[in-house]
């Protein structure tokens, strides 16, 4: 199991301008290799790899007369961006992302990764300071002490770090440690349905219902001036940067409430239930509804699924997804009619079957409940032992 521990960074000056200049140093590889790669194919339909990519990061970059500079900076660091230039072309080639794009300064996160062979191990965590290679020595950070404690006894078993500054100014590093899973919680006798929705955040088989805090929304008016006097500044004023701050870190406060909310009902949600059972979201389509995609963008529905995935696998949960063209909220629960005219402004409905009055996200919460467990007896899981709300 790989585990990410997410640090503040407090570095002083010098060590300001030394990670302002490797992160320079950074996208100037990556664009330089993107550049490499896209006339290359251009030119003569070659396709470039690590090997070809490297080369020419070791033999053009570092050894050119022009790019002096790069050889400031350790070089097992730098050619992780081309690591990360072809870890793009994946994500586009494989899983639909994005082309590709060139790095600028003014991106709203800046990064670079510090593989394993770069960091010295040695003395790593010493008195509330963190070394990462020669040139970044004792630089102040701040965690809990109980990930203190966990980062100084399995710091044999990092992986990488990545060095991270936000748009708000503030630097972070993420620790990625393998370890064994060892989180497994106890073993749990329910089964859980949960319906994701915009009036509510989740309803539950059981009728639990886990309200939609509206976190962006109930912040509109401050958000509204933020950017009011941030646009009225003049460009490249140092008041224009003062307001572009503010405004980030406000964001970033907004963000870290959101966060923290989606990582308190996954948490409560997987205490309590041995499997649970969600629709496959299909959060892309979804956001072509405009008028419902700034309230789904707001829920932040594919982070919670992803937040729900890692997690069980922790615990030893089981998540079981459905078909997300299930249509969980027109099936009656009871007798299994079919209510096409359902519209998705009706909230409650009456069965003409069995005359049971529904309410459409509890409805449809039982619905993926019971699918789920037909899923888990095609696949042969035991569920004899479960209990069954």
């Amino acid at each position: 199991m790989i585990k990410a521990i997410k640090i503040r960074l407090y570095p002083n000056k010098t060590q300001e301008e030394y990670i302002a200049k490797l992160l320079g140093c950074y996208r100037f590889v990556y664009n330089q290799c993107l550049d490499r790669k896209i006339k290359t194919y251009t030119e003569t339909k070659t396709i470039l790899g690590l090997k070809e990519l490297g080369n020419f990061f070791h033999q053009d970059l570092t050894k050119n007369p022009d790019y002096i500079w790069l050889q400031n900076h350790n070089t097992k660091v730098l050619k992780q961006s081309v690591i990360n230039l072809l870890d793009s072309y994946k994500n586009f080639f494989v899983n639909g992302n994005g082309f590709p794009k060139f790095k600028s300064k003014h991106d709203t996160k800046q990064s670079c990764r510090f593989p394993i062979d770069a960091i010295s191990n040695k003395n790593i965590f010493l008195d509330n300071r963190i070394t990462l290679t020669k040139d970044l020595k004792q630089i102040k950070f701040k965690c809990s002490d109980k990930y203190v404690i966990y980062l100084s006894n399995n710091k044999e078993n990092i992986k990488s770090a990545t060095l991270t500054k936000v748009k708000s100014g503030k630097y972070f590093l993420s620790i990625l440690i393998d370890l064994p899973i060892d989180k497994e919680l106890p073993k749990s006798d329910k089964i859980l349905g949960i319906d994701l929705g915009i009036k509510d955040f989740i309803v539950t088989s059981e009728g639990k219902v886990f309200e939609n805090i509206k976190i962006k929304r109930n912040n509109q008016k401050k958000l509204k001036r933020l950017n009011k006097s941030l646009s009225r500044k003049v460009k490249g004023s140092k008041n224009k940067e003062k307001c572009r701050v503010k405004l980030a870190k406000f964001h970033e406060k907004i963000n870290n409430i959101k966060e923290n909310y989606l990582h308190h009902v996954s948490n409560q949600l997987l205490n309590e239930n041995q499997v649970i059972v969600m629709e496959d979201l299909n959060v892309k389509g979804m956001l072509k509804n405009h008028n419902l995609a700034r309230s789904i963008q707001e829920l932040s529905l594919y982070k919670f699924k992803t937040i729900l995935v890692y997690k069980s696998i922790w615990y030893g949960r089981d998540l079981v997804q459905i078909d997300k063209w299930f249509p969980s909220s027109k099936l009656c629960n009871c007798c299994g009619y079919k209510n096409s005219d359902l519209k998705l402004i009706d909230r409650t409905w009456l069965c003409p079957e069995c005359s049971t009055n529904h309410d459409r996200d509890l409805n449809a919460a039982i619905n993926i409940r019971n699918e789920g467990l037909k899923i888990l007896h095609k696949s042969k899981t035991k569920v004899d032992d479960l209990h069954i709300i």
